[in-house]
């Protein structure tokens, strides 16, 4: 009987979004405990010291240059697999893409036809790939509607994560086979644990502003603009500030979240920036908040998933659909609102804080349940045994 080491790859993660970071290590968490099995992710993601620090292997495979190395009988490098830095393709057992939100109208202007063939072709060499909970649509664009479809003819598992994404891809699914491998559950990060911030920690207790640059960039096709997006999180620093907390910027993403903090940093003198920090970081501090205002899904997510209220700045369907599973609509903030209306809603921050937080505790534990039963539905999925 063999004894070769099981591998699962996970695709769509990264070490620069921190949202993607919290889905790839949450997925490489769930690998080793509920499979039993080696993660595995691209050579050409990060660095080799943030793969071992995660605890990843690392693929080796080109596929953005057409290059994959399939390497034969999964069973000749039993005996020398301690000694090789990599993983072929022929020792993957499954395929689990975290992408989050790219198949959709809203993304066309990227590959998708690339992303999904890259699925495809795993599923082609018989590696059964699941889609875990993501946003998807909404769906017009040919160009995104057809490698969608074929994800949904061909994967083993496409999981949705909020009704509207759900019905989007129930609407493109070509017959009865395809829409029965649509699953829906809640982000699966929920269960990731944070991890201490070093001298970070000194933001503990004090009110993370957490931007996205999609807002500012995509203001103009929704009725804003980039120089509002801003005066709005003036406006929130204000009232925040004086209703007796200390906020501060936390980025989450890159450069451009960083570049908006800045801004907002040049027009509220005192305000002070956090950066560099990983996706578990950031969950820390904003677990040890009294409440978040974010831009940012998964900086969202980090928040609520420890039981701390959260104003949202959304700028698509996924923002909204998170709010009601968490019981948090009336903490939706037009991002591109204006200063003196986002100032009137915020008019009773405190109560309207303490009073989601007493009502936070009981829907955690239901969404972590959920994630953990999304994982037995996974492993059936996958038929890694």
């Amino acid at each position: 009987m063999s004894s070769r080491r099981k591998n699962i790859l996970i695709t769509g993660g990264n070490f620069t979004n921190q949202g993607a970071y919290l889905m790839l290590c949450a997925a490489a968490e769930q690998v080793r405990a509920q499979f039993q099995a080696q993660p595995v992710i691209a050579l050409q993601t990060g660095t080799e010291r943030a793969k071992r620090w995660v605890g990843v292997d690392s693929l080796f495979s080109f596929p953005r240059f057409g290059v994959r190395v399939w390497g034969g009988s999964p069973h000749r490098f039993e005996k020398i697999r301690h000694r090789l830095p990599f993983v072929v393709g022929s020792e993957i057992d499954a395929v689990l893409d975290v992408s989050g939100f790219v198949f959709s109208d809203e993304w066309a202007h990227l590959d998708l036809r690339k992303r999904a063939d890259d699925l495809l072709w795993w599923e082609s060499r018989g590696v059964p790939t699941v889609l875990m909970p993501q946003a998807f649509g909404p769906f017009e664009n040919p160009e995104v509607v057809n490698p969608t479809a074929d994800l949904l003819d061909r994967c083993a598992m496409v999981v949705a994560r909020d009704p509207d994404s759900e019905r989007f891809l129930k609407g493109i699914a070509r017959n009865g086979d395809a829409a029965r491998k649509i699953d829906i559950s809640t982000d699966f990060t929920t269960i990731v644990s944070p991890e201490h911030p070093g001298r970070h920690a000194q933001f503990e207790g004090r009110v993370p502003i957490v931007p996205n640059w999609n807002i500012a960039r995509r203001a103009a096709d929704r009725g804003g603009s980039e120089a509002r997006y801003l005066a709005n999180l003036v406006s929130i620093v204000q009232v925040v500030r004086n209703a007796g907390y200390e906020p501060y910027g936390l980025c989450h993403e890159g450069g451009k979240d960083a570049d908006i903090l800045h801004q907002l940093a040049e027009r509220v003198p005192g305000f002070e920036v956090v950066g560099g920090l990983n996706g578990r970081q950031s969950k820390w501090l904003l677990g040890e908040a009294p409440f978040v205002v974010s831009g940012r899904f998964h900086a969202l997510v980090s928040a609520l998933s420890q039981g701390v209220p959260a104003y949202a700045h959304g700028w698509s369907h996924k923002y909204r659909w998170l709010a009601e599973e968490y019981k948090s609509t009336d903490m939706i903030l037009d991002p591109y609102g204006d200063p003196d209306e986002i100032r009137e809603s915020l008019a009773d921050i405190g109560g309207i804080v303490d009073a989601h937080r007493d009502a936070l505790g009981a829907i955690v534990s239901v969404k972590k349940a959920e994630t953990y039963n999304l994982w037995r539905n996974v492993g059936s999925a996958i038929a890694i045994a």
